[in-house]
């Protein structure tokens, strides 16, 4: 959470400066959002932005002087969120395996694509969050409380947690305060009391090495959200094992889990041919028939229409006669003429 509002109050502090939040106009808002969408920021991005500024003047008890004119902008961008496909998954985990000094981009990839953690939650990971003896791990750190949880960790995660956890226990930074994954300085010191603050370079690298460049590292959370819904889990699972997903999202991977109950069904289909009897269909009525029914309905119906009027007078609504109509009780003194 305190690395979310970090992250978008960067932005914030830069285009407001030293502005007092009592100067603050709806029209430097309006400013603030015209200026990041110029600079290419998706309008999901200057949302996430301005809601820490929004949460800020609320606090500050100010933000009823905006919430009359402030407009959120409308995402009009689809997803861009892609699914690896098995074989991209292991070209990615060879060569993330092939140098020791990849570690942590190997551990970071695979609790995001078997796991669906976020970057963020995975940055802010300590050793006394991971639970051995029931094979889960707690987040605690996430964008929004929203996506604070207890998933299971896979086999696949777990063998790539207890390599870091051996690795870390040499070096001794394995106490359960220590992060995951620790701050590393420019001087090449290590700090495991603070957590790392991007792993960009060694991703580069790695997807490179797997001829991979076109995957963003948050593509790993996509691809787990589309594993589950391949395999047609509800929404309340995909909650408790991922966090928070937008409804926005959920409805994008909804298409996913129709296609696999399609298949589902596909599969059900018997091996053998159903055959049901047959049975003569009914001779069809002759023209004559067909006129002679229609004129009887005819004259039904301008005598149900009579009623209705006769019924009708000097009743205020027409609705009224819907009611009596299927009724055969006398009417009451108060709806005769």
């Amino acid at each position: 959470m305190v690395a979310y509002w970090a992250e978008n109050a960067r932005p914030l502090g830069a285009f407001f400066g030293t502005t007092a939040l009592r100067h603050i106009t709806p029209e430097q808002i309006a400013a603030y959002q015209n200026a990041r969408i110029d600079a290419g920021r998706a309008p999901k991005t200057v949302n996430g932005e301005l809601s820490v500024l929004r949460q800020v003047l609320r606090h500050a008890r100010l933000w009823y002087r905006f919430q009359e004119d402030y407009r959120a902008l409308k995402n009009t961008k689809p997803p861009v969120g892609q699914a690896l496909t098995d074989d991209a998954q292991k070209r990615l985990s060879e060569a993330a395996r092939s140098k020791p000094e990849w570690i942590f981009a190997y551990v970071a990839s695979a609790l995001a694509f078997y796991c669906g953690l976020r970057a963020c939650e995975i940055r802010g990971l300590q050793w006394k969050h991971v639970d051995w003896d029931h094979a889960r791990i707690q987040i605690r750190r996430s964008k929004t409380p929203a996506g604070w949880r207890d998933p299971s960790l896979n086999d696949a995660c777990a063998r790539a947690l207890k390599e870091l956890h051996t690795r870390a226990k040499v070096v001794g930074f394995a106490d359960t305060e220590h992060y995951l994954f620790p701050w590393h300085g420019r001087d090449k010191k290590i700090d495991p009391s603070r957590p790392m603050t991007t792993w960009r370079s060694a991703w580069r690298s790695l997807r490179k090495a797997a001829g991979l460049d076109h995957v963003r590292f948050h593509d790993g959370r996509h691809t787990a959200l589309t594993r589950l819904a391949e395999n047609g889990q509800p929404d309340w699972v995909i909650q408790a094992q991922m966090g928070h997903v937008s409804p926005t999202m959920m409805r994008t991977y909804s298409h996913i889990r129709r296609k696999a109950l399609d298949e589902a069904a596909a599969a059900l289909e018997p091996s053998f041919k159903l055959t049901f009897p047959r049975h003569r269909a009914n001779k069809p009525a002759s023209h004559d028939t067909c006129d002679r029914l229609m004129s009887q309905f005819t004259s039904q119906w301008d005598e149900l229409k009579k009623e209705i009027h006769e019924n009708t007078k000097g009743i205020g609504s027409p609705s009224w006669t819907i009611f009596e109509l299927g009724s055969s009780s006398p009417q009451p003194d108060f709806l005769r003429n």
